[in-house]
């Protein structure tokens, strides 16, 4: 042989030749290729991988039969055919490296993987989806890939179980198996440590110590039973919302229910942080090693027990809902509606200004009463006559209030004239509560006087009720009373009266 005077290094040596069946057998290859097909097609995947294991068994290495024997397994979409899927294209690509049906094929599987239940498939992913964009820049392969929705997302998902639903579930499984919690941490952590690379079982041990903390012991009950500890909490939070009126104990149920959500959040964090550890201590898989099945068995979806107890917490939280409005209308509206009018005259004095407007009465200075008063529902009356020909005089009654729920209004509300008075130049002179009247009705008068007045000229009563609140300024004695030239202002709503 001539020398060339070229060496091939590992860097330059040709890629290894793949394998190259006799025509005869690359012809039996096809035939039973497109016969696994039509199996897959008529969704018998069972028969499909009896068919391409044989042919592989009969004419050896096959990149189609490969990719077929490898789909024939993802078609079931369960865990364990995904890892004989894995062997599969793993097999086809030791003897095909570059074949970009395979690799495509293999790249799909590793991104659909869970990161938590097969975190070595899952990244390998990347590696795949590399290696098929540098085989065929652009192709339809290289695209899919690429797509952030990939082809398997159309197809019905399997619903996958949340990882909180997962590590509950296990350590669920390692208490009902040990006497104590001690015993079912300890062969927990045993078992993590017979499996290094299993990342759920290194969760379940840091979970099952991690209660071994004091005061950790009482979270368990959630963990034990999880659906009913919500619904406990619903139970409670639904006795919270009914109005006091109708349950005086709603805002201590209120405060429990408050209290019961504490524990969630405590769990929360403890299953956070056991997850986050587990993941540190669990070493990455050796370079192509193939992903290790868990001993664990995949928890099962809620049964029909757990969605009974569901139905019961959503009813639950419908009626948190609903109670309030339930109860809240005959607790509201159970108080007498009045409905304020003004009588022509009081005592014989003709009513001068009035608020609600009258009809061809003023309402300038009833207004000041109204505004001051700002209450919905409220209502002023002036009574008298604030002229005649000797000169100004002042209003013979004024009767302010208002109409609306005032079934709660304490007692000191009654004293909001005689406060007023007493903040003034006024002197009281006597203070006396009239027989009020049946239902619930409070009265309190009040008999006060100027300096320069006699006393007991003028008499303030206010009273209340479930339905109104008011107070009744009488100018007493005479409805018209001159101005008095030594005070040089008005008689008839003195300085303590609420329109200073």
């Amino acid at each position: 042989m001539q020398d060339t005077g070229q060496t091939n290094t590992p860097e330059t040596a040709p890629p290894p030749e793949e394998p190259r069946p006799e025509p005869g057998a690359r012809a039996a290859s096809e035939a039973a290729a497109a016969a696994v097909r039509e199996a897959l097609r008529s969704q018998r995947p069972a028969d499909a991988r009896k068919q391409a294991a044989a042919a592989l068994e009969a004419y050896g290495p096959d990149p189609d039969l490969y990719l077929l024997l490898g789909r024939a397994h993802v078609a079931e979409d369960e865990d364990d055919h995904d890892d004989e899927a894995e062997r599969a294209y793993r097999r086809g690509l030791d003897a095909f490296p570059d074949h970009l049906a395979l690799l495509t094929a293999y790249a799909e599987l590793c991104r659909a993987a869970d990161a938590l239940d097969r975190p070595g498939r899952h990244a390998r992913a990347d590696r795949l989806m590399a290696r098929v964009a540098e085989l065929a820049p652009g192709s339809p392969e290289a695209l899919r890939l690429s797509n952030p929705a990939p082809v398997w997302a159309a197809q019905p998902p399997t619903p996958r179980l949340s990882v909180s639903h997962t590590q509950r579930h296990d350590v669920r499984g390692a208490l009902a198996a040990a006497p104590n919690l001690a015993e079912a941490a300890r062969r927990a952590d045993e078992e993590a440590g017979q499996h290094p690379y299993d990342l759920r079982l290194a969760i379940r041990a840091e979970t099952l110590t991690a209660f071994l903390r004091p005061g950790r012991r009482l979270l368990l009950g959630q963990v034990r039973a999880p659906y009913l500890s919500v619904l406990a909490v619903l139970a409670v939070g639904a006795l919270a919302l009914v109005p006091e009126s109708a349950a005086p104990w709603s805002m201590w149920a209120g405060a429990a229910a408050l209290l019961t959500l504490v524990p969630y959040r405590l769990l929360t964090v403890l299953e956070s942080g056991a997850r986050s550890r587990a993941v540190h201590r669990t070493p990455p898989l050796p370079e192509g090693a193939p992903e290790p099945a868990s001993p664990l068995p995949p928890p099962p979806p809620p049964g029909a027990r757990d969605f009974v107890l569901l139905g019961t917490a959503l009813t639950l939280a419908v009626f948190a809902v609903v109670s309030p409005l339930a109860f809240k209308y005959p607790a509201d509206t159970s108080y007498p509606h009045y409905t304020a009018t003004a009588p022509k005259t009081f005592r014989g004095a003709p009513l001068f200004s009035a608020v609600p407007v009258v009809d061809g009465v003023s309402s300038d200075m009833a207004s000041l009463w109204t505004q001051a008063l700002n209450t919905e529902g409220a209502f002023a009356y002036v009574y008298g006559e604030l002229a005649d020909p000797d000169g100004p005089i002042g209003p013979a009654a004024l009767v302010f209030g208002a109409v609306g729920d005032f079934r709660n209004t304490p007692d000191k509300a009654l004293k909001g004239y005689e406060l007023g008075l007493a903040e003034s130049d006024s002197t009281i002179d006597g203070v006396w509560k009239p027989d009020p009247g049946p239902d619930g009705r409070r009265l309190r008068c009040v008999s006060y006087a100027d300096d320069s007045e006699t006393p007991g000229s003028r008499v303030a009563c206010s009273w209340v009720d479930n339905g109104s609140y008011g107070t009744v300024v009488m100018n007493e004695p005479g409805l018209s009373r001159p101005r008095d030239r030594h005070e040089g202002r008005p008689h008839g709503l003195g300085r303590g009266s609420a329109s200073r």
